[in-house]
């Protein structure tokens, strides 16, 4: 009998009553979890939750989503799976605001929104009567700082939209130094590498010698730009000593996928804080690819023996960067492997042009 009144006890305790509290990616969505009452299970790693929660007298559906060992994501409901994979980032922050924005607790008015600078428009309850798959949805970002998103009815009429500035701390949820936690976290994570797919139109410049040329950043100096040999109908990634320049760049824009170079790198970091980590090359290029990033090289100084260059990681439709200045030994790039020395500062805001 007693063993009985104790596992019918157990089943009516709340799931978090059976193991240890649930982590949170930043410290805005455990407040979030707090003002909306959301007493959220640990262990529901890459899962993806929706519970009804009550807002302003409305019940809303909510969606949370957990990684690494952590509530990742916490938002109403509003987008389907295709529009999501589209843009997350974007995504996310639209579900988060909005139901930041209904709960009676913290919100984004205080950072993001107290000069005008998030602006909504109609009723959001009004989208969330379809089902998120069912709903028309316009996501824009101009690239010059602004984004926003609008949801038409069947009508073609809008239904509802909200205007924002595009950076990344504003959309993430996440301070610089939450931002650059969760980067040394993925970039030292294992990952599979994704092959950079040759460009297409390669210019001749030598017998055998290929360019791609793809415009610079900010000084033609620093350019995104990769060489290629050809043998027989095949495009391979230039990687030799004899043109450590070329060579260079082009592994740096991640092309030169074949060679397990490593990086031994130090994060001066938000706070005067300095962070080393060893890794493999590839998993930053990765990294910041999947931001959205796009690679500018260049070259500062060649002794003969070896380079230093800088590699500018930047997302112009979010407003930042990403700066690693890298030292190279020319004689490693005949090696299929060797470690890069490098300082990396990471995102540094853009300036954009003022509206």
């Amino acid at each position: 009998m007693r063993k009985t009144l104790t596992y019918l006890l157990l089943l009516a305790l709340p799931l978090t009553c059976m193991g240890r509290p649930v982590g949170f990616a930043s410290s805005r969505l455990a407040a979030i979890a707090e003002a909306a009452g959301l007493v959220l299970p640990d262990g529901r790693n890459g899962k993806r939750d929706v519970l009804a929660v009550t807002c302003q007298g409305k019940e809303v559906p909510v969606v949370v989503e957990y990684a690494s060992g952590e509530v990742v994501h916490i938002g109403l409901d509003l987008f389907g799976a295709d529009i999501r994979q589209e843009n997350v980032l974007v995504c996310n922050f639209v579900e988060r605001y909005m139901l930041e924005s209904l709960l009676d607790g913290p919100s984004l008015h205080g950072e993001g929104n107290s000069a005008g600078r998030v602006v909504t428009q109609g009723d959001v309850f009004a989208v969330l009567q379809e089902k998120p798959e069912k709903r028309s949805v316009q996501i824009l970002l101009d690239g010059e700082g602004k984004g926003g998103v609008v949801f038409t009815g069947d009508s073609g009429e809008p239904v509802f939209s909200i205007r924002f500035p595009a950076e990344i701390q504003l959309l993430s949820g996440k301070k610089k130094d939450e931002l650059e936690t969760a980067f040394l976290r993925s970039v030292t994570a294992e990952r599979k590498i994704k092959k950079r797919e040759i460009p297409r139109n390669l210019k001749r410049v030598e017998r055998d010698l290929y360019v791609s040329e793809n415009g610079y950043y900010e000084i033609e100096s620093a350019q995104n730009t990769a060489f290629f040999r050809k043998k027989g109908l095949v495009y391979l990634p230039l990687c030799e000593s004899s043109k450590p320049v070329e060579s260079v760049m082009t592994l740096l824009t991640g092309y030169s996928r074949k060679k397990e170079y490593a990086i031994q790198a130090a994060f001066h970091q938000y706070g005067f804080k300095t962070t080393e980590k060893l890794f493999p090359l590839d998993c930053l290029i990765d990294c910041c690819l999947e931001e959205g990033c796009v690679p500018y090289v260049g070259i500062e100084a060649d002794n003969g023996k070896s380079l230093v260059a800088t590699l500018f990681m930047v997302n112009r439709p979010l407003g930042y960067s990403h700066t690693f200045q890298f030292t190279v030994d020319t004689e490693m790039l005949d090696k299929a492997a060797g470690t890069l020395q490098a300082r990396a500062y990471l995102y540094t805001p853009l300036n954009f042009k003022k509206s």
